[in-house]
């Protein structure tokens, strides 16, 4: 029995990735699979880049503003569920067409990772959260890095919900949290994927569309949207994972008169900007990847390169091979 196709369409925020994986799924009786860690929360479209009602009626997308933002979601939690949406695509003959940024998701689903949720003590859960309210997320990603510093290193400082998770493993098991995804890794991957990952050669112009999206949001009502999101975290008694989304985060000063809107904007794009950085990093590691450079591309010429890129892979080896 073959093991099931996944084109996944990944890379940096800002590149069109969503276009293309619309307009691939459009050309190869594909639907959508989101691969991002904050468009799964309702109410929350600005601030996550979630595909606006017009993009969302050109192809089938599933795994999009479902959860509410107080609800907990973990990466396994998002492997389960995304294995079971391309089982019932592929069932349905259909492409799975998987877009995101979030390459910890990616690896994980593609990779084929099972995680071990066995190491999990709600008592040392709330200290530890304890411990980031009253000494702040630096004091509790510190204490990560003297114990775990390869885990620490793939974690974002003020993410705070995945360091308290990576201390928890640690402290409960006596080992690194890095090495669960040693451990977890399944003989074999489960699915035949092809990875395209659209960049730009010229950092430049990736830089230069990141601060124009940033200027559309807030023209979209990413400042009302925030402040509402703002409200919502000073009610919650832990602020949920998505209080630490760029472009969310950067604007509560603002709202408690701790900071310029100006300053607030600017930071959202240099935050934007980093993290854009990280994930060129990470994806550019990947030994599957396949770049579409659009340096010079119209979005229309960037679809055509991307689509035969797509079809080679369905018509060659990748496509047949792989038996499992």
């Amino acid at each position: 029995m073959k093991k099931p196709l996944v084109l996944a369409i990944l890379g940096p925020t800002a590149t069109g990735k969503t276009a293309l994986g619309i307009g691939l799924a459009q050309r190869l009786g594909g639907e959508v699979v989101s691969c991002d860690s904050m468009q799964i929360y309702k109410g929350l479209p600005i601030g996550t880049a979630q595909p606006t009602p017009q993009e969302l009626s050109q192809a089938p997308h599933h795994l999009i503003g479902f959860l509410g933002v107080d609800e907990p979601f973990s990466a396994s939690d998002y492997v389960s569920l995304a294995a079971k949406t391309i089982g019932e695509i592929t069932a349905r003959g259909r492409l799975p067409v998987l877009v995101g940024g979030t390459g910890l998701y990616a690896r994980s689903l593609l990779r084929g990772f099972a995680f071990d949720e066995g190491a999990k003590d709600e008592a040392l859960r709330a200290q530890l959260f304890a411990q980031a309210e009253e000494q702040g997320p630096q004091a509790l990603y510190a204490r990560l890095q003297a114990l775990d510093p390869q885990g620490a290193g793939a974690i974002h400082p003020h993410n705070v919900k995945r360091v308290v998770r990576a201390l928890e493993v640690c402290l409960l098991t006596g080992g690194p949290f890095s090495q669960q995804a040693a451990r977890s890794r399944q003989a074999e991957a489960p699915y035949r994927p092809f990875m395209l990952c659209p960049t730009f050669a010229d950092r430049q112009l990736l830089y230069g569309r990141i601060n124009k999206r940033v200027d559309l949001m807030l023209e979209e009502g990413l400042l009302q949207e925030a402040e509402g999101f703002y409200r919502h975290c000073q009610r919650a008694g832990t602020p949920p994972t998505a209080a630490q989304a760029i472009g969310y985060k950067e604007l509560f000063p603002y709202f408690q008169g701790e900071t310029t809107l100006e300053e607030a904007v600017e930071k959202i794009k240099q935050e934007s900007r980093r993290y854009a950085k990280r994930q060129l990093t990470w994806f550019s590691r990947e030994p599957d990847a396949h770049f579409l450079c659009l340096d010079g591309l119209t979005p229309a010429q960037a679809l055509d390169q991307g689509a035969a890129m797509a079809r080679a892979w369905l018509a060659g080896g990748e496509g047949k091979g792989d038996q499992g």
